[in-house]
């Protein structure tokens, strides 16, 4: 029996090799779609290389997270030219620097993975068999004519040609550890939006400031981008910045009080106590989630500050306890309710990009395995930690 199970594992693992090591399999777009997993979120076993042509792209290229040498691009493929969106490459990796445009016929190598549906291969390799001979005009509007423009288009499409949008900035601009740029510019009532756009380094906006945002027009679910393309400053605001400082509780109100999925054109520091983790550091992206409060004692996660940048060291420091102060534009974050399992979420939080400062440490307490609760306090400015009658300093050492 023994000898059995051993065969079995040996033969198991034997199969699994063999189907890493095995060469990419050759299909076609349709094929592609055919062999996406059935659950969202699933990918495929082995290796498909995808022939098609490049049907959709906004054109813009980025350097990827991990080779910054390795230019990146995002696409939508098919069997035929045309606009047909049967597989997306999901930020692949280019063969050189310059970017694919529609009607480029392309082969794409790496699993089939189901994003909600959509058959997709994520930071594949993309080799060209043809080059596709396309005329792009540049068309230089102003915000109003550039929402014009892009409700024209169809949900999830970009336009053929490449437009330069000048306009100011509505509000706060929000960078990423990356350095990319995203805004928002008025047309009225309405925003067009400029979203991880690229400028130069050191680059700093702020409300007010006269910008040009370069790039293909993209609708994304009924707003009107330009989706990482390139923004450049023209003329500095003359007006100068006020931060409001305000509490969790006011935070919250501020945030409340606008509509479902708006954001605030000013910035807000809001100071308050971590009291849970939310989203783990990532050292990719170089940010941190964590829920806030007034109370250092409470656990209302009514508040959250999402994806606040900060480097590992200082990411250490973010425990619940902290006392930290973070800045940047407030937001009511909002999504209908999916069945049961998923319920409604009507959320106050900080726009992503924010920054942080770090007032005070709290180091959590040995973990034990009881229910016993911790009760936290300040004692002439030190945090001090309760837990089954003992007394223990922000480091978890026992205070006599």
């Amino acid at each position: 029996m023994k000898k059995l199970l051993f065969f079995a594992a040996t033969l198991f693992a034997a199969v699994t090799l063999n189907a890493q090591d095995a060469d990419p399999i050759p299909v076609t777009c349709a094929e592609a779609a055919a062999a996406m997993p059935a659950q969202s979120g699933s990918e495929t076993e082995a290796v498909y290389i995808v022939t098609g042509y490049v049907t959709n792209t906004n054109g813009s290229i980025s350097p990827s997270r991990t080779d910054p040498t390795i230019d990146q691009q995002t696409f939508y493929m098919d069997d035929e030219k045309g606009s047909k969106k049967t597989v997306q490459g999901y930020w692949c990796n280019l063969p050189g620097h310059e970017a694919l445009n529609v009607g480029d016929k392309i082969t794409v190598t790496g699993k089939i993975l189901n994003y909600s549906n959509t058959p997709e291969i994520k930071n594949g390799d993309v080799a060209i068999l043809e080059r596709a001979t396309v005329k792009i005009d540049t068309t230089d509007v102003d915000v109003c004519e550039a929402l014009e423009i892009g409700s024209e288009l169809n949900a999830g499409d970009y336009s053929d040609d490449v437009f330069r949008v000048f306009g100011r900035l509505k509000g706060a601009d929000a960078v990423n550890s990356n350095g990319q740029h995203t805004f928002e510019m008025a047309c009225g009532e309405d925003n067009f939006k400029g979203y991880n756009c690229k400028g130069e380094e050191g680059l700093e906006l702020g409300k007010g400031d006269s910008v040009v945002v370069i790039g293909k027009l993209y609708n994304y679910s009924g707003v009107i981008e330009i989706s990482n393309g390139t923004v450049k400053l023209i003329e500095k605001s003359k007006e100068e910045e006020v931060i409001q400082e305000v509490t969790v509780a006011e935070a919250i109100a501020v945030a409340m009080a606008l509509e479902k999925g708006a954001s605030t054109n000013d910035r807000y520091a809001v100071t308050g106590f971590v009291n849970e983790i939310a989203i783990e550091y990532s050292e990719t992206y170089g940010n941190i989630s964590f829920y806030m409060a007034d109370d250092i004692n409470s656990d209302a996660k009514d508040f959250e500050a999402y994806r606040v940048k900060v480097n590992k060291e200082d990411s250490e420091r973010v425990v619940p306890g902290a006392k930290v102060i973070v800045t940047a534009a407030l937001k009511r974050y909002y999504k209908a309710a999916e069945g049961e399992e998923k319920p409604e979420i009507d959320l106050a939080e900080t726009v992503d990009g924010g920054t942080i400062v770090i007032v005070e440490d709290a180091a959590a307490v040995e973990t034990l395995t009881n229910d016993a609760k911790s009760i936290k306090r300040i004692e002439e400015g030190q945090i001090v930690i309760y837990r089954n009658g003992v007394r223990y300093n922000a480091l978890g050492t026992e205070i006599r």
